[in-house]
């Protein structure tokens, strides 16, 4: 297959020479075969280790849809059932499924509160006590709008009480052991564990380009170390597709299942659709810890030819992305260390996502 990424990795080069990213780091998996694993720019190798953000969020959701399963809680039990300081300020009718699809009425709507929640990261405690003492800014359920770090650190105690055991060895347990992800291929504030430091992520410096503080705080060993649900992860990307090949596979994973192949169905089908997402301003399908193919392709990170089953996760406005095409068996996860305005580097991730479906079409 080697030759048919030839597209692939053109894209790749004009991409770091246009100075859209400083690298990339791609890995494919076709049919359950590893058909493309590699990385460009300076000091990038397939061993490489990058920040997730958002991309993180997956393994979050299928942690505790696995205990859903397994009985402990419902998927239409309120939150606050199980942490019950949460249910204050309009949140008492929210639900697992609402917060798993960003219908839970708390997001992080203005800079305050994404600065407050940046000021607690190291403080688990903390940052829940500031999530659960937020206001509703809508009825849980009657709205929807991405909740890029509030939400997430509900589920990571969800987690948490449901299990018994620390969020980071929960994952490793539930999720990164069955889908066969190697111990040093996954940090949730573990970066000792892992096989090489996070890639040093670099900002572009163009106008719109997140600023030189947000690359330092992603650089900080202290936020390497912090949980933090919604966006914390560091991975490689031959590790991040094994997550996606084991849902394509059922929920099966080499060493043991992670999810029925009933609740793969409903974590990747649409709970939140047709309607505006608040905090995005456009139609954008959530599933349950999953976002789906977009309405317009304009925004779509997987590719405009990505089949409507289409499931995955973007990070950080895409930077980063992983996906899973189930009618193709196609897992892709694309990682890079460059911000960079959020549009161009959209539309950057999403032609890379088409280079590959259409290297794959073609052979």
């Amino acid at each position: 297959m080697d030759d048919r990424f030839a597209g692939v990795r053109a894209e790749v080069a004009r991409q770091l020479q246009a100075g859209l990213r400083p690298s990339i780091q791609v890995a494919v998996d076709w049919r359950g075969e590893r058909v493309l694993d590699f990385a460009d720019g300076p000091d990038a190798t397939p061993d490489s280790s990058y920040v997730l953000w958002s991309s993180t969020k997956p393994f979050i959701a299928v942690a505790l849809l696995q205990l859903v399963e397994e009985g402990r809680a419902s998927l239409d039990d309120r939150v606050s059932q199980h942490i019950p300081e949460f249910g204050n300020g309009g949140k008492e009718r929210a639900t697992l499924v609402h917060v798993l699809s960003h219908r839970g009425g708390f997001p992080d709507s203005t800079p305050e509160i994404r600065r407050e929640v940046g000021l607690r990261t190291g403080d688990w405690s903390a940052a829940l006590a500031y999530v659960c003492q937020l206001p509703a800014i809508w009825e849980p359920g009657r709205d929807r709008g991405y909740h890029p770090s509030t939400g997430w650190y509900v589920l990571g105690e969800l987690i948490q009480r449901l299990d018994g055991r620390p969020l980071p060895e929960v994952l490793r347990a539930r999720v990164l052991e069955p889908a066969g992800i190697e111990p040093d291929g996954f940090s949730l504030g573990e970066p000792e564990r892992l096989r090489q430091p996070p890639m040093t992520v670099h900002t572009n410096g163009e106008r719109m380009a997140p600023p030189e503080s947000e690359a330092r705080y992603w650089n900080d060993p202290r936020t390497h170390r912090a949980v933090i649900p919604g966006g914390g992860g560091i991975a490689r990307a031959n590790q991040v597709v094994k997550l996606y090949r084991a849902l394509l596979a059922g929920g099966e994973g080499p060493n043991g299942r992670l999810l029925s192949r009933e609740m793969v169905r409903t974590a990747t089908f649409p709970h939140a659709v047709g309607t505006i997402d608040r905090t995005f301003q456009s139609d954008i399908p959530w599933a349950l810890g999953f976002h789906l193919k977009h309405v317009r392709p304009s925004l779509d990170d997987c590719g405009d030819s990505a089949t409507p089953g289409t499931f995955g996760h973007g990070g950080h406005f895409l930077v980063n992305t992983a996906w899973a095409d189930p009618a193709r068996d196609l897992a892709v996860c694309i990682l890079s260390n460059g911000l960079a305005p959020a549009r161009p580097g959209l539309r950057g991730v999403n032609r890379l996502s088409q280079s590959i479906l259409d290297a794959v079409d073609a052979r």
